[in-house]
């Protein structure tokens, strides 16, 4: 995204700063996404955590934890950000259903048209959104119009088509799935940057793009690919190349029937997604063809990452039916939409960007109600990876989480309205960058039958910044190119002292129970250090950022809170990596709805500074406040 588009979503931020007493809805439709995530095909999320039992065991005898990044007892993902994913995915608590009944006794009309005109003091006249000047800015429309898909019952308003995880039967697939081959290509996909309407026109849609970014960083990781951008390299069955989906004029290898079947699909307005989506999967079918590579990788960024979804969800190409899929790495990727292009879900600042002479229709497209309707078209669940032509493949997600953009000063756009201080990087809510959770059949299965979804990485930089650092580099590389992932989650915990105040001299504050929360740094050394010089935080997961998960416990209590530290990737050669964990106990962490006291916002209970053997393993540690066990899981992939 450059300086242009940062304008506009600058200063239709600063004026939102003028609707925080008048908005149309303090909440703004935000709560915390479910991670009832598909470690183990059958197991469910606890509702709370378990009474542990401190007796040794072989962490390979048991399933891995339910939850991926950073799970919480009740349920939440502690990574989590704006929007509201149990709404946008349909997860009515109440009044959301339809299934049920006779045919005629059910409305499947849909809300109708939207005139985009509120009542600031009638918060139904701008639902979700704020209302300024009489204008409806971001307004969620519906948001439980998916509420039943996914139920395992087809309900009188769901077909094969509107919902095929009800209604429809699983893809039917072909080939299968190699991850350790030398024909496997990889293929980069960049994300939204705004352009005028004559450069947007100027531009050769379908050209191959050069190998900079990450694709010239693996290099540095020990992956040396040619760079499939000349004519000794094209033909290359194990390529790195980028595509160009931008632009009005054709490629000259595209032929006249794919250009026609582009051409359907104007790249102004809602058809854009189906139109980048073709591209690249042409251009990927292409590749695959002239170099007689027979699986592909996918990396991405930014709405680069939502056109890889749509392209996966939507069987573009045949490339996901016919298993030519295999690995998916985003960073700061679009997968769930982006909150912040219901800013431009209005008519008055769509006239307003095209008097500035700027051509935001990619807005329309990675608004979270398109993608739900359009790319999530399994069972529209935003956050969840649950297609069945997601089976199969390794997923990884680097995310950002520092609000601050350079490119706009340093000013945290999100944080100007984010009543429920989630977690961002400027322009993307950092819950809407990962899968939160995948249905079995959607996971990978590993060789000893264990089922994996998605990971993710936290990086603290902002969201043009995630694919240019080097932990991004490092983890694409760990998980496009090697074998193996770690695991490694709180198993159990015993609480000596909560650390709350319970006597006028105990110097503590807050009330207990405790509220706790693991603050995590991880480094992939002294591998990365002693191999590739450098060393790099991969995974940076601390309290100022609002990032970490938390759960409750009482004091004398033992618990089981299966609380994931991190979770992803690691090098083939790598035997260990550096660990630097401490739990908190928290008495200020609005995120969670902690405010018990602003001035002493956390207080120490236990660290763990150490080496961690990449093998299956527990490690205890403890001190006066806590006695915990940790609990470490290395896969074997292929």
């Amino acid at each position: 995204m450059k300086s242009a588009a940062l304008r506009l979503l600058l200063s239709a931020a600063i004026l939102a700063t003028a609707v925080t007493a008048g908005s149309c809805s303090d909440d703004s439709g935000t709560s915390t996404p479910d991670a009832s995530d598909a470690w183990d095909a059958g197991a469910d999320a606890p509702d709370e955590p378990a009474d542990a039992d401190w007796s040794d065991g072989d962490p390979g005898d048991e399933a891995l934890p339910d939850g991926d990044g950073l799970f919480e007892p009740d349920g939440n993902d502690g990574a989590d950000g704006g929007g509201d994913p149990a709404a946008d995915d349909g997860d009515a608590e109440d009044g959301g259903g339809t299934d049920g009944g006779e045919p005629g006794d059910v409305d499947c009309s849909g809300t109708g048209q939207f005139d985009y005109t509120c009542d600031a003091a009638d918060p139904d006249t701008c639902p979700g959104g704020f209302c300024m000047l009489g204008m409806c800015i971001g307004p969620v429309l519906d948001p439980y119009r998916w509420a039943d898909c996914g139920d395992g019952s087809c309900g009188p308003c769901e077909d094969a088509d509107s919902c095929p995880a009800d209604c429809g039967s699983s893809p039917v697939t072909s080939g299968s799935k190699e991850y350790d081959n030398a024909t496997t290509i990889t293929v980069w996909v960049h994300g939204f940057y705004n352009k005028s309407a004559d450069e947007m026109a100027s531009m050769v849609y379908g050209e191959e793009d050069d190998c900079g970014g990450i694709l010239e960083e693996f290099a540095n990781f020990g992956i040396n690919r040619p760079c499939g951008n000349t004519d000794a390299t094209r033909t290359a069955p194990n390529q790195l190349i980028g595509v160009e989906y931008y632009g009005g004029v054709p490629a000259a290898w595209l032929p006249a029937a794919d250009i026609d079947e582009i051409e359907q699909y104007p790249y102004e307005g809602i058809d854009a997604l189906q139109r980048y989506a073709t591209i690249v999967a042409k251009f990927i079918s292409n590749r695959l063809a002239i170099s007689g590579a027979t699986h592909v990788n996918l990396a991405c960024h930014s709405m680069g990452c939502l056109i890889c979804r749509y392209m996966i969800e939507n069987d573009i190409e045949g490339l996901a039916s016919s298993n030519r899929l295999v690995r998916w790495f985003t960073s700061a990727g679009v997968v769930a939409g982006a909150q912040l292009a219901r800013l431009y879900d209005n008519p008055t600042v769509r006239d307003g960007a095209q008097l500035l002479g700027m051509e935001l229709n990619d807005f329309v497209i990675m608004h979270p109600d398109f993608v739900q309707d359009v790319a999530c078209v399994w069972d529209h669940k935003l956050h969840a990876g649950n297609n069945p032509l997601f089976a199969g493949m390794l997923i990884h997600h680097a995310c950002g989480c520092d609000p601050q953009i350079q490119e706009a000063l340093g000013i945290a756009l999100l944080d100007i309205y984010n009543p429920t201080d989630d977690p961002n990087d400027g322009i993307m809510f950092t819950a809407d960058e990962y899968f939160h959770s995948q249905d079995p059949a959607a996971s990978f299965v590993a060789p000893d039958g264990t089922t994996l979804m998605a990971t993710h990485n936290l990086v603290h930089v902002d969201h043009m910044t995630v694919p240019q650092t080097q932990a991004a580099a490092l983890m694409a590389s760990a998980s496009l190119f090697h074998r193996r992932k770690v695991f490694i989650t709180i198993d159990q915990i015993e609480l000596l002292s909560d650390r709350e105040h319970h006597d006028a001299l105990d110097g503590e504050h807050g009330d207990p129970p405790a509220e706790i929360i693991a603050v995590s740094r991880v480094r992939y050394n002294p591998y990365v250090l002693d191999t590739f010089g450098q060393d790099i935080l991969v995974h940076d997961d601390q309290l100022d950022y609002r990032t970490p998960g938390m759960f409750i416990q009482n004091q004398g209590e033992t618990l089981s809170p299966g609380l994931v530290v991190f979770a992803g990737p690691v090098f083939d050669e790598m035997d260990s990596l550096r660990l630097d964990l401490d739990l908190h106990e928290v008495d200020w962490y609005p995120h969670q709805e902690v405010r018990e006291y602003i001035f002493d916002h956390e207080q120490s209970l236990v660290g763990f500074h150490d080496q961690v053997p990449l093998s299956d393993d527990t490690i205890t540690f403890e001190n006066e406040y806590a006695r915990v066990r940790l609990k470490v899981r290395l896969i074997q992939l292929h």
